[in-house]
């Protein structure tokens, strides 16, 4: 198993960056009735998830430094989601499609891009929080090294499709983009849920 090491970086890094143009497309699938959660609100309730850049170790409320997750397929969204379960509920869920409004700067975490910057790309897919959420705090802070990104590029865990995790440096942007949300229990969602449930082996509550 590869050993995923805590930051700093050990080597010199050559980070690699990922442009997403203006008008790109994301999507994001949200829960109304946790964290306050809202089409294009950044959670400010952290660190909880993968790279989480939170100030704390343990999760708080955290005003300034927030984070949205959102990737560019809806099987990517449903496999972040609901992939630990392996169920999908779509019960009270809702789907949010994003339009940027300007262009966006990641830094990319995806296959070879990990190792240039700094890390392995087994940091996508460990279970070890502790490890990953240091590393995007790491990356948050450590302008000198990365510059001032909005935002990581890296592989989902569960189907290795291509995930985004946005900082609230780009929060204005994403708040005046254009956005689109749909009950993800919509009758025009059924049958490409079912043929995501039935690719990656999940099951769904009806």
């Amino acid at each position: 198993m590869v050993k995923v090491k805590l930051p700093p970086p050990q080597r010199n890094v050559n980070p690699q960056i990922q442009i997403l143009p203006a008008n790109t497309k994301l999507r994001r699938i949200f829960d109304p009735t946790r964290f306050n959660a809202t089409p294009t609100g950044f959670r400010s309730y952290g660190p909880v998830s993968r790279f989480d850049h939170h100030s704390s170790n343990e999760p708080t409320e955290d005003p300034e430094r927030r984070i949205i997750y959102a990737g560019f397929s809806l099987s990517c969204c449903i496999a972040e989601y609901f992939g630990d379960g392996e169920i999908i509920n779509v019960e009270n869920i809702k789907l949010a499609i994003i339009y940027l409004g300007r262009e966006l700067k990641l830094l990319d975490l995806r296959g070879k891009a990990a190792m240039g910057a700094g890390t392995v790309t087994a940091i996508s897919a460990i279970t070890q929080r502790e490890i990953t959420q240091a590393w995007g705090r790491y990356f948050y802070e450590h302008i000198e090294l990365y510059d001032r990104v909005d935002g990581l590029i890296f592989s989902g865990a569960h189907n290795g499709e291509d995930a985004i995790a946005l900082y609230e440096r780009v929060e204005s942007t994403i708040n005046s983009s254009k956005v689109k949300v749909i009950d993800l229990g919509s009758e025009t969602l059924k049958s490409t849920i079912l043929k995501i449930a039935e690719e990656h082996g999940f099951d769904v509550e009806t």
